[in-house]
């Protein structure tokens, strides 16, 4: 990129000195034939300038020529496949379309230059008659002149040229671009079509899978129902042969069940009499253990009254030795007090003996109502003594009778332990009395409830057997339920048929008189109206029976007809399955046929892609053989 920017530095030089040229020549010239030899120096001074510019106007073709097929390795560089223009490749073929500007406008003024020299030179040889060395050397000039206007057309031509080649190829990129973002958007169009495809692709896989496993069940279902219908035959057929032949065992056994049905009144009946003797011996273990309960509570009750008592006795004898305790502190304090106080008299009294000789001595001339006051002190002191002593022995009674009263005390509690020890005693034999009572009635009730879990059970087995027809019946669920409606009814019958026949016994029991009177034949005749209404209750069990087998007669035609209804839908299920298999097939032709088109497409695609390939190689030689002119032609000249 050196090379074009210092040819562009010297075009420019080449114009400035035209420029130059072109102010000289216009300055005042003498016309004087005395001086032809300066007029020959400025002709070969000229004829050198023109030399000159001529010379650079080749060196100014030639750095366009340079200029060219470095653009072309510009464009060429530019990858058409990805048909994106980079930043740096389009500054680069701004820079070099400037220079080329800037190139073609320098051409174009030296151009104009040579031209405005060329027609002063052509009017300074018109205008100035010279003498005949000057036309000798004007025809030459004029010679060398009509050679320099050919090269410089030539020139000329060729730079129109280069300027058409390069509009050309400028053009041509243009068409390149615009291609290859045409295919661009193409491919992008043919991917998202793909894509699209490929997606539609997917979901008809999905959609056949899901299909394929949708067949797979209903072939797995028409199989479970096939053999379903397999089993459900056997079975119908086994029931069919079951209710034949418990049809036949009901008819065998309603005769020996009516014998059984006459022991079994007979066995409640005994049962119903044990069973009156028990709730009788239950009732009186029920007043007797209520009598027994009644005692207890009486018991209970006078057991807390006398723990209530003892507990208050235990009080008030605490309360009593409390008082005691403190009685006896406080005799106890008044016989010390009185004890000091007897001491003190004592004392005195010692002392008054002592000293009342010696005053009765010394007294004698003392009055008689000294001596009265004297002894009327001792007299008090005396009774004061004597009241003393008796409080003393008051209180030595108390105490006597106080430890006596304890004692009596003490007897009572022992008393009153023993009393309660016998109590307890009694109440612990009660208890004994009270649970060996309440186990032996729970023993009587367990019995009861075992005899009558057994007489129950045996019911229960009895009801059993005689149901046993309707539970070999119920197997086949809702389609016997009028069967054991009628058995239902036939039990009713029988129940009515029990309770006529103990009417009929009562009547016998009560009118046993009354019979003994009738005559044998009368008997006969009622044993044979009674004989006459069994045959018709036979024959009515018989209607039903035969009602019954009509019912099975039906249910066997509407499983016929539910086979049937069967078998037809398998026959849709089967037709169902083969319009889904075909359409499964066709499907899979469609989508074989479409991924054929996609193929053939795709094919199609990369073949235009190769041959825009190709057609890009193409241009490209072109465009390198152009270049290879292009440089050939500045070579040959």
């Amino acid at each position: 990129m050196e090379k074009p920017i210092n040819d562009g530095s010297h075009s420019e030089e080449l114009f400035s000195h035209l420029k130059t040229m072109s102010e000289k020549e216009d300055l005042p010239r003498c016309t004087s034939e005395s001086h032809l030899s300066c007029l020959k120096q400025d002709i070969l001074n000229e004829k050198t300038e023109l030399e000159a510019t001529l010379k650079e106007a080749e060196l100014v073709t030639h750095s366009v020529e340079l200029l060219l097929p470095l653009f072309k390795d510009t464009i060429e560089e530019i990858n058409f496949e990805n048909a994106n223009l980079s930043a740096l490749n389009l500054k680069k073929i701004s820079e070099q379309k400037e220079i080329l500007t800037k190139e073609l406008d320098t051409f174009k003024n030296v151009k104009l230059a040579l031209e405005h020299l060329l027609r002063k030179r052509d009017y300074k040889q018109t205008g100035n008659n010279l003498p005949s060395m000057s036309l000798e050397n004007l025809t030459d000039n004029e010679s060398e002149n009509a050679n320099l206007k050919k090269k410089v057309f030539e020139k000329e031509a060729h730079i129109q040229e280069l300027s058409c080649l390069f509009q050309n190829e400028k053009a041509n990129t243009l068409k390149a671009n615009r291609f290859s973002q045409s295919v661009k958007v193409v491919h992008e169009r043919l991917q998202f079509q793909i894509h699209k495809k490929e997606a539609e692709n997917d979901k008809l896989k999905e959609y056949v899978k899901s299909l394929e496993t949708k067949i797979a069940k209903w072939n797995l279902q028409l199989r479970m129902n096939k053999n379903e219908a397999v089993v459900m035959k056997e079975e119908n057929r086994q029931k069919t042969v079951a209710l034949k032949k418990a049809s036949k065992v009901y008819k065998q056994r309603l005769d020996h069940f009516t014998g059984a049905i006459e022991k079994l009144t007979s066995q409640i009946r005994d049962q119903e009499v044990k069973l009156s003797e028990t709730i009788s011996a239950s009732n009186a273990w029920k007043s007797h253990y209520e009598k027994i309960v009644i005692e207890k509570t009486e018991l209970e009750v006078q057991i807390e009254t006398m723990k209530k008592q003892i507990i208050n006795l235990l009080e008030d004898l605490k309360k009593m030795e409390d008082h005691g305790k403190n009685s006896c502190e406080e005799i106890l304090r008044k016989i010390h007090s009185i004890e000091y106080e007897n001491e003190t008299l004592n004392l005195q009294n010692t002392k008054l003996k002592i000293i009342f000789p010696c005053r009765i001595i010394d007294s004698k001339n003392m009055n008689i109502l000294n001596v009265l006051d004297m002894l009327c002190y001792i007299s008090s002191k005396n009774t004061t003594l004597a009241s003393l002593k008796d409080e003393v022995v008051s209180v030595e009674n108390e105490l006597l009778e106080l430890q006596e009263v304890e004692k009596n005390q003490k007897t009572l509690i022992e008393m009153y332990k023993t009393q309660v020890q016998k109590l307890q005693e009694t109440a612990e034999i009660v208890k004994n009395r009270c649970e060996n009572l309440l186990r032996k009635n729970n023993q009587i009730t367990k019995t009861k409830n075992k005899n009558v879990e057994k007489m129950r059970g045996q019911m229960e087995s009895h009801l059993k057997e005689l149901e046993h027809v309707g539970d070999s019946l119920t197997a086949a669920k809702r389609r016997l339920h009028d069967c054991q409606e009628s058995l239902q009814c036939c039990k009713g019958k029988c129940a009515d048929q029990e309770h006529t026949i103990r009417e009929l016994q009562g009547q016998v029991d009560g009118n046993h008189n009354l019979l003994m009177k009738l005559s044998l034949e009368e008997e006969n005749y009622l044993i044979q109206l009674k004989c006459e209404n069994l045959q018709q209750k036979l024959e009515q069990m018989d209607a039903e029976n035969k009602e019954l087998e009509k019912k099975l007669a039906n249910q066997e035609e509407c499983l016929k007809h539910s086979h049937l209804k069967f078998k037809e839908k398998s026959a849709e299920y089967t037709a169902l399955a083969r319009q889904l298999e075909a359409a499964l097939e066709e499907g899979r032709q469609k989508v074989a046929e479409e991924i054929e088109k996609m193929s053939s497409r795709e094919r199609a695609l990369q073949i235009k892609i190769v041959d825009l390939e190709n057609e890009l190689r193409k241009k490209n030689e072109e465009q390198n053989q152009l270049v290879c002119k292009m440089n050939s032609d500045p070579e040959t000249p």
